[in-house]
């Protein structure tokens, strides 16, 4: 016979005194009160998964009264007959109360994690975005409802405002994130995996340069350049190096492999977010001797002792427009002379896109392994130190 309200609350325990067995009133449609010897009245459903019999709490009377307990039992073996274990639906349910399995809840801890690893600079970049873009879109979903076509907004959204680059970092920070949940199995699949294809094409940027026969002349006025010797030094390093200019002025003493004369920058500096190695000359190494010396930083090697940071974006870009090559040369144009120079010399092309840390996302980011080429990378890093050095000699024999 099913339950009433006037006879739950006139049952009591059989046994009062001792922890025994739970008195078991049965409702009808398995669903079943068990009254404790302390007392407690307890909603239970009983059911078969998988051919296993299990026993589901609903919660506890009157806080769950008898209608509510008829409807969860109702819902239970609707859930069963769409083939779903209420007992999982039950911990999705209280994850999602207690927030552990909310997308922002893992996006805070990865964040947390990563913040004492990586540069300020890095972490602000990276977690205004988070803010900004990918919280509002999907931070308050279970991971594990999370679809590719939920990471694909997020991109398609930041690219409508004009910001290619920034969308393909947003899907990368979100699988990022996720890969923080599976590896904490909380999900076994990444949704934003293989979707920067799926954004527009980017656009190449044609960043101003000088002709290699304009290169002398260039290296000429760097070495007469009369304004700050950091400056100075930094722009040689860049000749010598191609490197980005962001990636040279987050450039820090720790990151330099002295014995094997290699700069190991790390993924969260780059581009890519590819752990990247530069293989150093001996004029490159000349030039971290003489910032050492001047003792500026223990951590940064192009560090601004007057902002307490290092330096800014513009400044290299500024000291060559003094000299006069506004709209005619940027820091990035180093690049883009190295490339064309070392393919007209010869040089392997997979080496010199390596070099350069070029996304190549049907190639080099499936595999990649930084370290391929490096003996040849070496190779030519040295050699093409000593074209940079034969053409500041060559303008000094000509003029």
């Amino acid at each position: 016979m099913p339950l009433t309200d006037t006879q739950i609350k006139r049952l009591k325990p059989t046994d009062s005194c001792t922890p025994s067995k739970p008195d078991k009133y049965s409702d009808g449609n398995n669903l079943r009160l068990w009254v404790r010897h302390t007392g407690t009245k307890t909603w239970v459903s009983d059911y078969k998964f998988n051919n296993k019999r299990q026993s589901l709490t609903i919660g506890t009377y009157p806080n769950i009264t008898l209608a509510e307990a008829r409807q969860r039992n109702l819902e239970i073996k609707e859930m069963l007959e769409q083939g779903i274990d209420p007992r999982t639906k039950k911990k999705e349910k209280e994850a999602q109360q207690d927030g552990s399995l909310l997308f922002d809840t893992i996006a805070q801890r990865w964040h947390a994690e990563r913040k004492p690893h990586i540069a300020k600079t890095t972490y602000s970049r990276d977690y205004s975005q988070y803010e900004r873009d990918i919280k509002p879109a999907i931070g308050q979903m279970l991971i594990t409802d999370i679809t590719p076509p939920d990471v694909l907004a997020i991109g398609r959204k930041v690219e409508a405002r004009g910001a290619p680059d920034m969308a393909r970092r947003a899907i990368r920070q979100t699988g990022q994130i996720v890969k923080q949940a599976i590896r904490e199995g909380l999900v076994t699949t990444n949704p934003a995996n293989d979707l920067t294809d799926a954004l527009q094409p980017r656009k190449v940027k044609h960043h101003s340069r000088v002709t290699s026969q304009q290169l002398p002349k260039l290296l000429k006025d760097i070495d007469s350049y009369g304004g700050d010797l950091l400056t100075k030094l930094g722009l040689w390093t860049l000749a010598y190096t191609f490197v980005r200019t962001q990636e040279l002025r987050l450039m820090e003493w720790g990151e330099i492999d002295y014995k094997q004369k290699i700069w190991r920058i790390p993924a969260d500096k780059m581009k890519m977010d590819r752990p990247h190695l530069v293989p150093l000359a001996p004029q490159v190494l000349a030039i971290l001797k003489q910032i050492k010396v001047l003792g500026l930083s223990d951590t940064y090697v192009f560090y601004n002792v007057s902002t307490h940071k290092p330096y800014s974006t513009n400044a290299f870009i500024t000291a060559l427009w003094r000299m006069g090559y506004k709209g005619r040369m940027t820091g990035h144009g180093f690049r883009g002379l190295a490339s064309t120079t070392l393919h007209e010399q010869g040089y392997m092309h997979d080496a010199i896109e390596l070099q350069l840390a070029h996304e190549k996302e049907n190639k080099i980011s499936k595999a990649y392994n930084g370290a391929q080429h490096l003996p040849y990378r070496k190779d030519m890093m040295n050699k093409w130190a000593n074209y940079v050095d034969s053409a500041r000699a060559k303008f000094n024999e000509c003029n």
